[in-house]
């Protein structure tokens, strides 16, 4: 599909499909798809959105666990692998 983004007019939409002599407008084709993804993505997103919403800002029991392995003196660096993950980010 080639859109003429700098033509306001329907005419500077075309399709495959028109070209090869289809009945159906190239307009009313473009904008029905085009209707229905945008849909289902907003649907999605907001879905996503909700969801993310949901989940806890801190996360207390990952706090909690190392909080008790710094105490019991079982929490150990790895300078090498915090350096690594540093270079990743």
């Amino acid at each position: 599909m080639r859109i003429g983004l700098n033509t306001p007019d329907p005419q500077g939409i075309s399709t495959e499909k028109a070209k090869a002599g289809s009945t159906a407008s190239p307009n009313s084709v473009a904008q029905a798809g085009d209707r229905a993804t945008v849909v289902r993505d907003t649907v999605h997103l907001s879905s996503l959105a909700s969801r993310a919403l949901q989940l806890p800002e801190i996360r207390q029991d990952k706090i909690d666990s190392i909080r008790q392995q710094i105490k019991s003196g079982e929490y150990k660096l790895d300078a090498h692998a915090t350096a690594a993950a540093m270079l990743t980010e």
